[in-house]
């Protein structure tokens, strides 16, 4: 069985039931009441269902499907929500009928597998602590014991009475599933506490330059003679390119941008976009390398084929994202750590997955499949 470190428990949410149905649903709008009734059953039944197995020294943990609920329910809307999202762009590429958990991801996978692996994956991590922390005879800390009641009620918040029906959401399954995951945390923190980062050895490997700012206003005119508005307004492109030099005369006699654009509001766009070396794209390279080799009131023409740029800096003495980075390659370290701690308490465990696990398919654990 495939055994895959994670550096740190998400507090994801993930419901259960992949298998449960409502019945009835399209002959009648079913109560509020009705609904919790129907979670209530789902959630027994669900309990009743082992998933997977977690053994130790022969000591078998069973995980059964509602342990599950908050795992399963939250990666199946989050999937769902990068579907809303980038729904034109999908629809573009594989048509009106796309459905998003049966395309294929870059691994060849099914998004409905990937989506399922992210489950299995977190699921164990948190179990095996969780069920460590049980060992060693951990209890909740009260400030974890307070934060249940109101994590649950905000996690309940997002899905709508059918979605918590048909996987056995109840009050009970996820303030469990959230005792188990703070528990799972709270000795993750306990283990690590020994884990120390050098903040200084780490910032050594960030060349902080590649997050220096660059501020830069521009003016542009296309160089499209497919326009017919734009070529009377215009003219040629070489009198487009003449009045660009135009433009940066005016600008280096201290004209501003704005106002040159009001005069040419016709022809001339007037933007601004700033830049460091680690955020830059690979659009107009050219741009960049020129714009940070220029200094403050400089005006620089830029020519493509396709158009013209006068740009100026506004700016270059601040640094964006660099504290980010360095906390971000802190944290990876941090979690290199960890997970060297917890290999050494993971390979004391074998894990296995029953046909209940085989069962359930993402994209149908909070709403019923097409038919």
């Amino acid at each position: 069985m495939r055994k895959r470190l994670i550096a740190a428990i998400c507090a994801i949410c993930l419901c259960i039931s992949s298998v449960g149905m409502l019945s009835g649903c399209g002959k009648k709008t079913m109560t509020e009441e009705e609904y919790k009734k129907l979670a209530e059953t789902n959630a027994k039944n669900n309990a009743g269902k082992v998933v997977m197995t977690l053994t130790k020294n022969g000591v078998t943990h069973e995980v059964t499907l509602d342990m599950l609920t908050y795992f399963l329910a939250y990666n199946e809307k989050e999937g769902n929500a990068a579907f809303e999202n980038n729904k034109d762009y999908y629809k573009a590429l594989f048509g009106d009928d796309v459905n998003f958990w049966t395309m294929q991801s870059n691994n060849s996978r099914s998004m409905a597998e990937e989506y399922k692996l992210m489950v299995y994956d977190t699921a164990v991590y948190t179990m095996i602590l969780y069920f460590e922390a049980q060992d060693a005879g951990m209890t909740l800390s009260d400030s974890r014991k307070n934060a249940v009641a109101n994590t649950t009620a905000l996690f309940l918040n997002k899905y709508t009475w059918e979605e918590r029906a048909r996987c056995g959401m109840t009050d009970e399954v996820i303030a469990q599933n959230y005792e188990r995951i703070f528990l799972a945390d709270q000795y993750k923190e306990q283990i690590t506490a020994n884990v120390k980062v050098d903040e200084d050895a780490v910032r050594a490997t960030i060349n902080k330059e590649d997050y220096h700012l660059y501020e830069t206003s521009y003016l542009y005119i296309s160089k499209s003679m497919d326009d017919e508005s734009l070529v009377a307004a215009a003219g040629s492109q070489e009198q487009r390119k003449q009045l660009m030099e135009m433009c940066k005369e005016e600008a280096e006699k201290g004209k501003s941008f704005a106002d040159i654009q009001k005069e040419h509001a016709d022809v001339l766009t007037y933007a601004t976009r700033d830049f460091t070396a680690a955020i830059q794209t690979s659009y107009e390279p050219e741009y960049i390398n020129l714009a940070r080799d220029m200094k403050i009131g400089e005006y620089r023409l830029l020519e493509f084929n396709y158009g013209i740029y006068l740009i100026t800096i506004d700016s270059n003495t601040k640094y964006y994202g660099y504290d980010d980075a360095v906390q971000a390659a802190m944290d990876e370290a941090f979690a290199k750590d960890a997970n060297t701690i917890f290999s050494q308490i993971d390979k004391d465990y074998e894990i296995k997955t029953t046909d209940n696990w085989d069962k359930i398919e993402m994209g149908t654990v909070l709403k019923a499949p097409k038919k």
